[in-house]
């Protein structure tokens, strides 16, 4: 592909700020485009750049602010008050599980970690055979997978520097003898600072922000920020737009109320987000499965305190990945050690004399991230009008899918305990600690998964998905196999909600290729779609 230069803060988006003249609030404003396309993260910003690059007029809506590259200061907890969700604070209806989501121009891509994972080929075969979908067969979605990871346009790369948490993983294996390999980032040239959750200052993280919506906009795309999306306009069948209210990042003040007038929209605000959207929508559901069917790859961070000084938190965030369990057990590993802004939140560094002990110990510490795949049993469900309405986001763990975190945080600890850690720390509401191996079992025997699992681990999602599955069966299904939905002509998915069922791998790469294959059908039936 030819680069496509930009400047340093060169993308043209409309802001709330741009619109708040003091003639204008409480304004309607009404655009017509082909177009609409709601969200701007791995699928959104995917689809608008295919569909421009085909000559369509497309505008992006986005609810989060834009917060261009040159605004990262690295300090987790700026970004968490500028663009995470709810101030990273999204939690489940009992607020024991956190589901962290980006909410700025570029979404989640945004605040990742970088970390780019294939499919493995036995569950593409799997959705082909079993489920019916033979647009995700490999012969078919492989080719998508290469043209986003090899067009040179997300620099995907070994890790070529690994920090002293990711070594200190390698040692524990190399005695284990378990297989692990360095992670797949789409980054270029990493300057190793660390701070991925905190936004790349230095533009090296391949985000939307600096790649596909870049180049849609080059290709003629127009994205406006602060841009909530309250329902998409249906009639006969047909949908023909959305309606969106624009808000003040800072004070969240109504600037404008905003109606767009499309001949495709496409829902691309991720897997909370878009069954939410549809929901308000109400747009027909005979499957019954809009917002159910939610996989969270539920994880939990085992951290462990070495004599030595590690400063682990330096270097590539996540360096290497264990992938000895993933096949048979269904486990993934990946090495990083969490910010202090971030244990805060999942309340790891306790508070008075406790804090000052955890703080001193923070550079002798590693982190190992524990994932363990799920059953695709969560629910996301609007509450309430359009305006005054809740989110409502339902998943704890079953006693099967908490057993599984439970051993996936003691074969961490292992790992740990046999490179050398002279302290490993259980991730659980509960403050409990092993100092070596033989004590880790009755450790690990203190927490109890009690009522639902509720308070026993501290769990953390990066990755939902499935909430409005693809499949081959209206009954059963939320959208067809082109990512349109059943019954709505026009409106298409582009995001993880369309993922059939639960994955054993991050789902970012699946998500572009699905939206790249969303926005190639699109194009392919232009004279059915288009007026035009």
């Amino acid at each position: 592909m030819r680069a496509i230069n930009m400047p340093r803060d060169g993308l043209p988006v409309t802001t709330a700020r741009d619109m708040a003249r003091d003639d204008s609030i409480g304004q309607q404003f009404t655009l017509k485009t082909e177009v609409v396309v709601v969200g701007s993260g791995a699928g959104g910003a995917m689809t608008a750049y295919e569909l421009a690059k085909a000559g369509r007029q497309v505008l992006v809506l986005e609810a989060g602010r834009y917060h261009p590259s040159s605004l990262f200061t690295e300090h987790l907890g700026d970004t968490m008050t500028d663009v995470y969700r709810d101030q990273a604070a999204q939690f489940n209806t009992t607020a024991d599980v956190l589901f962290a989501e980006g909410a700025c121009v570029g979404g989640s891509t945004v605040i990742g970690a970088c970390v780019m994972q294939m499919p493995p080929d036995s569950l593409l075969r799997r959705w082909e055979t079993e489920l019916g979908l033979s647009n995700l067969s490999p012969a078919r979605f492989k080719p998508l997978l290469d043209e986003v990871g090899v067009e040179q346009y997300l620099h995907l790369n070994e890790a070529h520097e690994i920090n002293t948490t990711a070594h200190k993983v390698i040692q524990g294996c190399e005695r284990m003898g378990f297989s692990w390999k360095p992670v797949s980032r789409n980054v270029r040239q990493c300057a190793l600072t660390g701070h991925c959750l905190a936004g790349c200052p230095s533009d090296r993280k391949m985000s939307a922000l600096v790649t596909h919506l870049p180049w849609a906009v080059a290709h003629g795309a127009r994205v406006m920020a602060d841009t909530e999306v309250t329902r998409v306009l249906i009639s006969n069948g047909r949908a023909y737009g959305v309606e969106a209210v624009v808000r003040d990042p800072n004070t969240r003040r109504k600037i404008a109320d905003l109606r767009v007038e499309a001949e495709v929209v496409v829902a691309a605000g991720g897997a909370i987000q878009t069954p939410l959207l549809l929901q308000r929508s109400q747009v027909p559901d005979p499957s019954g499965q809009v917002g159910k069917n939610m996989a969270v790859q539920p994880f939990v961070q085992v951290l462990a305190r070495f004599k030595e000084e590690l400063h682990g938190f330096r270097g590539a965030l996540v360096g290497v990945e264990i992938d000895h369990f993933l096949e048979k057990e269904g486990y993934m590993f990946f090495s990083a050690l969490a910010e202090p802004e971030q244990l805060m939140i999942q309340g790891n560094q306790g508070a008075g004399a406790d804090h000052i002990r955890f703080m001193k110990s923070y550079k002798h510490l590693a982190g190992l991230n524990a994932f363990a795949i799920d059953e695709g049993r969560g629910e996301v469900t609007w509450k309430g009008g359009l305006e005054d309405g809740r989110k409502v986001i339902s998943w704890n763990p079953s006693r099967k899918e908490f057993e599984k975190l439970k051993h996936g945080a003691s074969l961490a600890a292992r790992v740990f305990f046999a490179a050398g850690a002279e302290e490993v720390f259980i991730p659980s509401f509960q403050q409990i600690s092993a100092t070596s191996v033989f004590d880790l079992d009755p450790a690990l025997d203190e927490i109890s998964y009690g009522v639902r699992g509720l308070y026993s681990l501290r769990i953390n999602s990066f990755s939902a998905h499935g909430t409005c599955r693809m499949g081959v069966d209206r009954y059963q299904a939320v959208a067809n196999a082109r990512g349109e939905v059943y019954d709505v002509k026009g409106l298409f998915i582009a995001d993880a909600s369309l993922i059939p069922e639960p994955m054993p791998s991050a789902p970012h790469w699946t998500v572009q290729a699905l939206a790249k294959q969303v926005a190639q059908g699109i194009n392919e039936r232009s004279r059915e779609l288009f007026l035009s």
